[in-house]
């Protein structure tokens, strides 16, 4: 009861990999295997009349050394080294569940972590592209106070410069004006008489 519990758990958490990873990129470790829902005797000869070496469990892989004439039995070598026949239906060439669990967890949590890596990645690159809007913005107002700086600094000068233009004009005036008032006044001034040299 309990290894089928255990193979039906096996079998549930193998499908849930499945959809991340596809057997294909597993490596097996043995090209044959006792198939996953059950487990088999192994039999000194090639029929069910033969002695009961023990059991093989589901999963379990097994190396093939011969089949019997009408490929009924198969005979096979276990992991603990017992040479035995078992019922070729029950041989598959599918790397079993139980094996395929550990690779596939094992690629799940490395996915996981580059996930995780990723994620932390994304969240460092947004931090870094917050603190770059916030940079642009600063320089973007800094950019508009110096722009308005310099409107009014070019509004200073060119009211400074209309500002001399007037007092050179107001200047030039007074200086032209004092001339032509001059030069009525020295029009108006009674002239001094030449003395008359006589020749003797």
């Amino acid at each position: 009861m309990i290894r089928k519990w255990l193979a039906a758990a096996l079998i549930a958490c193998s499908f849930q990999a499945f959809s991340l990873q596809d057997t294909a990129d597993l490596e097996a470790s043995s090209s044959h295997y006792i198939r996953d829902d059950l487990f088999i005797f192994m039999h000194t000869g090639p029929g069910r009349n033969y002695r009961i070496l023990g059991s093989i469990e589901a999963g379990t892989p097994i190396t093939v050394l011969a089949r019997d004439n009408d490929a009924e039995f198969t005979q096979v070598t276990d992991p603990e080294g017992r040479k035995g026949w078992v019922e070729s239906k029950f041989v598959s060439n599918t790397m079993s569940q139980a094996e395929q669990l550990p690779i596939i967890s094992e690629k799940l949590a490395q996915s996981q972590s580059g996930l995780q890596s990723a994620q932390s990645e994304n969240a460092k690159l947004r931090q870094q592209l917050n603190d770059a809007r916030q940079q642009v913005s600063k320089l973007t107002t800094t950019n508009d106070e110096q722009a308005s700086q310099i409107i009014r600094l070019t509004a200073q000068v060119e009211s400074a410069s209309k500002d001399e233009l007037v007092t050179w004009f107001t200047r030039g005036g007074m200086v032209a004006g004092i001339g032509i008032l001059l030069g009525v006044l020295i029009t108006y001034l009674p002239k001094r008489k030449r003395r008359n040299s006589e020749w003797m």
